[in-house]
């Protein structure tokens, strides 16, 4: 994927944070209180909801992007500059 690929498949905050929520679907999420693995997800908060204890978890949570308030669009742009870069790019 280059630079307009990217552009073209992530327009906007809401479909990085689709793509995203997808891909971590894939993986699994687990309840930081309870360890369970079946959870409701919560359109309207963009957060899972744990089956046995109710406990909330964000999107963000248990990830690089946790307690950032960067945009997932702004992670999106960084993490595919840094990964497509053979030399990468400064830290400033």
């Amino acid at each position: 994927m280059n630079i307009f690929d990217f552009g073209v498949h992530f327009t906007d905050e809401k479909s990085c944070r689709t793509h995203f929520k997808e891909e971590r679907d894939k993986i699994g999420v687990i309840c930081n209180r309870c360890q369970g693995t079946q959870h409701y997800w919560l359109k309207n908060k963009w957060s899972y909801e744990c089956k046995s204890c109710s406990s909330r978890q964000s999107l963000r949570s248990g990830t690089i992007m946790q307690g950032s308030k960067l945009s997932f669009l702004v992670w999106y742009k960084t993490i595919f500059l840094l990964s497509t870069t053979k030399k990468g790019f400064s830290s400033k």
